[in-house]
């Protein structure tokens, strides 16, 4: 007797905000769904200190009278049900009632709301959970909400929160999609009392993305309206080379109500099989708009996730919606199309200005970058043929100074009067292997420790290389015992150790870095942006020199550098790449508090090795093992992973049997 207990109110409701509000960025999506369902068409966001100080939603919606003002903070009081069968037909955003009864819980609240036939609006106010304040207040039709000190009376869920700049990213990243599927709201977004985001509120999807991802984004999508069993599709998606280092720019939207769902995402991947490369993730905004009892939306505390009656019919839906559009846009693109960011001239028309010629072994048919390793000959085109071909050759000159080298690596020649012969001259862009010399260099920077003549390590420098496994792995045999090393693995530690010894002997020295002779403009999400910006001083001290632009830009100026010359070329052909990379990882795990820098370290160090199948020689393997030596943890990569792996003699003869 007397072991069950009846929690009081204080306590359930702490219960229930848990559930409800995880963290700031919970706080603005039950506001701004609110704002929503209240047919606003305005809708501005502040927040300070990453919305724990301040979070204030303010819309232009059609407000509350006095008796409803007091209900709204009431547990599951709501407007936009009143029955269960409800919940299966909904067309609201929120519908459960545990909004602003949550927040009360564990922020203090107020609110100021007025009708438009009221002559005064009515101000309500919650501090702990408990109403301090009830009465008028002057006001403008609609709704403002004030949340401050957030978990200040739930500290064990305070403690959780990560550092401000990362709450803030999460907050920008939440208006950016609430303002994709809706473009008839006009957003405005306040960060510490500067705005940093705007959407026109015009109903135009594509001119809201514009208005927050930029123009080059909203250039590389493609409208996507397709029908099936009932289901419709709706938005946008990406052409196959508008695409990004992680799924961040994947935005998947039932019913207006954006969710995370493994369905879509294993349809979209599959929609773009073989189109895009590996690790590159196509950017898409999708809308799937499913009839009220084929999906089911209350299986998330926060709404995050749904549940559909059909996953095979709403795969197909995303799989021939956008397989549909991304065919047919690869169909008329021309293969010039990446070369130049000029408006005004239409690439796909340049194809109809090269002629078609008869197929046979010495007379092939030509179409403009398509491969070829010989000699091609083009049957004698008339003159208005040539002078269309030679007119396309010097718009094709004007793309940018080297226009000879073109998509696949061909180089090829200007037309000859008479035959228009086209001769391709294969350019192989051969990237050197790190020279033994530059290995050895870079481990003169550790410093010799003496051994355990027992360890592994000690084992693996006194045997015998025996040569590399699927071009990754280096193989090395002892008497007794095989050793498979990781090259990667191998070499971002090394990467991951001494920047780590340049950070404790010298405070605030950078990581070697190479200088950009021009530097690349990159444009960035709010949320990116944002978090950017908040940590200028980390990226700097890992190398990144980045200057803040105007219109959510930033210029890299300098980026960290390998010791393997393989790796200097490559992270130098495409350093906006490897930031947006670096960026997404750390955005994907964020590191709590203070600890960014070291986080940084290990996605830079991870960037900057060198990768699986990356050819180097028996020289450069064996320098490799000898900076292992003297690192303090030769057996872990800088994320934790093994550097190598033994097999004994003992386990390859029990494996075959010779041991029984």
């Amino acid at each position: 007797m007397g072991r069950i207990n009846v929690l009081d109110k204080q306590t359930a409701n702490a219960i229930k905000a848990g559930e409800v509000i995880e963290r700031p960025v919970s706080v603005v999506k039950e506001l701004v769904d609110n704002s929503i369902d209240a047919g606003a068409t305005s809708i501005k966001v502040e927040f300070e200190s990453g919305g724990i100080s301040l979070i204030r939603v303010t819309d232009n919606g059609i407000g509350m009278d006095r008796e409803d003002a007091e209900k709204s903070f009431l547990i599951h009081a709501t407007s936009k049900i009143t029955k269960i069968e409800d919940i299966y037909d909904l067309s609201t955003q929120g519908f459960r009632g545990e909004a602003l009864a949550s927040i009360s819980a564990c922020a203090d609240v107020t609110m100021i709301t007025k009708q438009a036939d009221s002559d005064v609006g009515t101000l309500i106010k919650y501090e702990a959970g408990e109403l301090v304040k009830c009465g008028e207040a002057a006001s403008d039709t609609g709704t403002v909400i004030t949340v401050t000190s957030l978990f200040a009376n739930i500290p064990a869920r305070y403690k959780f929160l990560k550092k401000d700049s990362t709450e803030g990213m999460y907050i920008c990243s939440l208006v950016e999609k609430l303002a994709v599927i809706n473009p008839h709201i006009s957003f405005k977004l306040y960060k510490d009392g500067k705005q940093v985001l705007t959407t026109p509120g015009n109903g135009e999807m594509l001119d809201t993305i514009y208005s927050i991802y930029g123009k080059d984004t909203a250039k590389g999508l493609v409208p996507v309206d397709y029908e099936y069993e009932g289901l419709k599709l709706r938005g946008f998606t990406g052409k196959t080379d508008a695409v990004h280092g992680n799924r961040s720019m994947q935005y998947v939207y039932v019913n207006d109500r954006a969710i995370k769902s493994s369905c879509v995402t294993a349809a979209i991947d599959e929609a773009y099989r073989n189109s895009v490369m590996k690790n590159r993730f196509p950017i898409c905004f999708l809308c799937i708009y499913v009839p009220a009892g084929g999906v089911d939306v209350n299986v998330h505390p926060q709404k995050a996730e749904v549940k559909f009656s059909n996953d095979s019919e709403v795969f197909r839906l995303v799989y021939h919606g956008i397989k549909n559009v991304v065919f047919e846009a690869s169909e008329a693109k021309s293969n010039f199309s990446g070369i130049s960011s000029n408006d005004d001239i239409v690439v796909p028309e340049a194809k109809k200005l090269v002629p078609e010629v008869r197929s046979n072994p010495k007379q092939m048919s030509y179409d403009i970058g398509i491969s070829s390793r010989a000699s091609t000959t083009i049957d004698t085109p008339t003159k208005a043929q040539s002078q269309a071909a030679s007119d396309l050759l010097q718009i094709l000159s004007e793309f940018k100074p080297d226009i000879n080298v073109i998509k696949n690596d061909e180089v090829y020649s200007a037309p000859v009067s008479g035959q228009v012969e086209v001769t391709p001259e294969v350019v192989t862009e051969t990237v050197e292997a790190p020279s033994a010399e530059t290995f050895s260099k870079s481990t003169q920077e550790f410093v010799p420790r003496n051994l355990d003549p027992n360890s592994d390590i000690y084992e693996i420098l006194h045997s015998n290389f025996i040569g590399f496994l699927f071009t990754t792995y280096i193989i090395i045999q002892s008497q007794d015992n095989v050793f498979f090393i990781d090259q990667h693995a191998a070499h971002e530690r090394v990467m991951y150790e001494k920047f780590m010894k340049k950070r404790s002997n010298a405070d605030g020295q950078k990581a070697d870095v190479q200088t950009l002779l021009v530097p690349q403009v990159m444009s960035l999400s709010t949320a990116d942006f944002s978090f950017v910006s908040d940590n200028l001083e980390r990226f700097n001290e890992c190398g990144f020199e980045i200057d803040i632009m105007g219109e959510r830009q930033i210029a890299i100026r300098s980026i960290p550098v390998a010791d393997n010359a393989a790796v200097r070329l490559k992270n130098m052909n495409k350093p906006s790449v490897i930031f947006e990379n670096i960026l997404a990882d750390i955005k994907r795990d964020v590191p709590a508090k203070d600890n960014i820098w070291y986080s940084l370290i290990q996605t830079t160090a991870c960037k900057a090795a060198i990768k699986a199948h990356d050819v180097i020689t028996r020289e450069e393997a064996l320098s490799l093992i000898e900076q292992l030596s003297v690192l303090d943890d030769p057996y872990h990569c800088a994320h934790g992973r093994p550097v190598f792996i033994k097999v004994s003699q003992t386990e390859f003869e029990k494996n075959f049997k010779r041991i029984v």
